[in-house]
């Protein structure tokens, strides 16, 4: 049962994060993607922050570039996230955003020199044919947020090759330091970018729950992939993880958000078969979430 652990802390993540971005895409409609991101990552600054000072570990390194890198990165691949769930579908972003191990190898390829088995890059073209089919994309006004929920993929995959050189900095350091830039980041947009901060307290009043069921789904599910990435083998919970794609799915199916057309199907079948194949071949070495 030991060995199963790892497996059954991804699928809680893959759920939590599922909830996250189903109850995002929601409040999205309504508030102002910046407002819903910033209550998105309050409770990990309040939790994560008090566990590190609880157990007296640094809560920010200032010199170290490669976890400023991914703390930044982290936060970009945040907001990118948020604004996507404000103009697509929940199911939309999240298997775009399944995409980033696709992205972390393209980056160790191109910058690190780090060789790829030659079937990667048929994985990669059948990747963005899946996306293809489930998108639909009219390269029109609505084609902005699929190159948003592209960008917010490419930063969370920096952020995790950014990771992988942060040496012995522990896990939670690494995620106090990130929950901090990007609390300290969201904030400032939502201050300064829209007018939801004037209706402050009548926002928490009428959309509080959702707003708290997205800040701690989201929570949640960074603390089950961290364990989770912690006692299992990278390649095997990085699939396990792509269930997210099917429980957001599931979601919105339920709240008749989406209807199933046989595109939808095929496409997601194909998104996620490459992308476990790209996992299996080219392991990641990811040990904390960006979302």
């Amino acid at each position: 049962m030991e060995l199963a652990f790892p497996y059954l802390y991804m699928l809680c993540s893959a759920f939590c994060f599922a909830v996250m971005s189903v109850c995002g895409s929601i409040v999205g409609t309504n508030l102002s993607w910046s407002t819903v991101a910033f209550f998105r990552i309050t409770p990990t600054f309040l939790l994560i922050v008090s566990l590190a000072l609880i157990r007296r570990e640094k809560i920010i390194v200032i010199g170290s570039l490669s976890l400023w890198l991914r703390s930044i990165l982290g936060t970009i691949a945040l907001l990118c996230t948020f604004y996507s769930l404000s103009r697509l579908n929940a199911t939309d972003t999240v298997t775009i955003s399944a995409t980033t191990p696709i992205w972390v190898t393209l980056i160790m390829y191109f910058i690190f020199k780090d060789k790829v088995p030659s079937l990667f890059w048929l994985f990669i073209l059948t990747t963005f044919l899946g996306i293809y089919l489930i998108e639909k994309p009219q390269f029109r006004g609505d084609f902005f947020p699929i190159l948003i929920a592209f960008l917010g993929a490419i930063c969370a995959g920096s952020a995790m090759v950014s990771l992988s050189f942060c040496g012995l900095i522990t896990p939670i350091t690494v995620v106090s330091h990130y929950s901090i830039v990007a609390l300290i980041s969201t904030f400032f947009i939502f201050y300064l970018s829209n007018s939801d901060m004037s209706e402050f307290l009548e926002i928490v009043k009428k959309y509080g729950i959702l707003l708290l069921a997205t800040g701690l789904s989201g929570t949640l599910g960074q603390l089950c992939l961290t364990y989770a990435y912690g006692t299992g083998k990278p390649q095997w919970i990085s699939i396990t993880g792509l269930s997210q794609v099917v429980f957001t799915t599931l979601l919105e199916f339920g709240l008749n958000k989406i209807k199933m057309n046989i595109e939808l199907i095929i496409g997601m079948i194909i998104v996620l078969f490459s992308i476990a194949c790209v996992i299996w071949i080219k392991p990641s070495k990811n040990l904390s979430g960006t979302n």
